[in-house]
């Protein structure tokens, strides 16, 4: 189950939740500091690293390839 970040509308706590998409949609999930359940969802970046480097743009592994035929940032 993925990790969710909330804030509530009553305190102002801003905490993670790891629970299913169908609990995060339910309101079934609560603030930890007052009980409140009226929560705003915070939305956080991420990053992710590939073994051995990453297969960019010009390296023969354009994540856009599918959609451009090719590596569309590397126009000549």
């Amino acid at each position: 189950m993925p990790f969710y970040t909330f804030k509530c509308n009553s305190c102002g706590e801003v905490f993670e939740v790891n629970c299913s998409i169908a609990e995060k949609d339910s309101k079934s999930v609560s603030c930890p500091g007052c009980g409140a359940n009226e929560l705003d969802r915070v939305f956080q970046g991420f990053s992710v690293s590939v073994k051995g480097g990453s297969a960019g743009c010009g390296e023969g592994g354009c994540p856009h390839a599918s959609a451009c035929g090719g590596c569309c940032h590397n126009k000549k």
